[in-house]
């Protein structure tokens, strides 16, 4: 009987210690201290997804970038923070779904203010998708 318990402990300890690593590597990387792979003002972005989407995906996609623009929208909705900037139309605009360690940040944005935002993009549904962003610069325009 002892050995059968060992050889359970081992399995079970076994088992937790993959699926710790597994959720470790497969969270969302912590991308604030890593270089962007472009740098792009948020009507740029929206404009360049709206003109040619294939064209853009294979550009941005699942890249970290920094994008920049006017603040249209600050949404906690559903325990998410968001920051929504203005993009090439009014019907167009950058989603920027902020980590949550960005509260304190988030909170000292005013609507049409300039922001730097780093994020990863995810793609477009009639907005562009940033995910797991950092407020990298916040401008102020007063």
């Amino acid at each position: 009987m002892n050995k059968k318990n060992s050889f359970l402990f081992k399995s079970i300890s076994a088992l937790l210690l993959i699926s710790l690593l597994y959720y470790y590597f497969s969270n969302s990387k912590n991308i604030k201290s890593l270089p962007s792979n472009f740098i792009i003002k948020s009507i740029d972005l929206a404009s360049s997804y709206a003109l040619d989407e294939k064209k853009a995906d294979s550009l941005y996609i699942n890249k970290i970038i920094k994008v920049y623009g006017n603040v249209k929208e600050i949404s906690y909705l559903n325990n998410r923070n968001t920051v929504i900037l203005l993009g090439s139309s009014p019907t167009s605009s950058v989603i920027c779904d902020l980590n949550k360690n960005e509260l304190n940040k988030l909170n000292q944005l005013k609507t049409n203010q300039t922001v730097y935002i780093k994020g990863i993009c995810k793609g477009y549904l009639n907005d562009v998708i940033l995910l797991n962003c950092y407020i990298d610069t916040i401008k102020n325009d007063e």
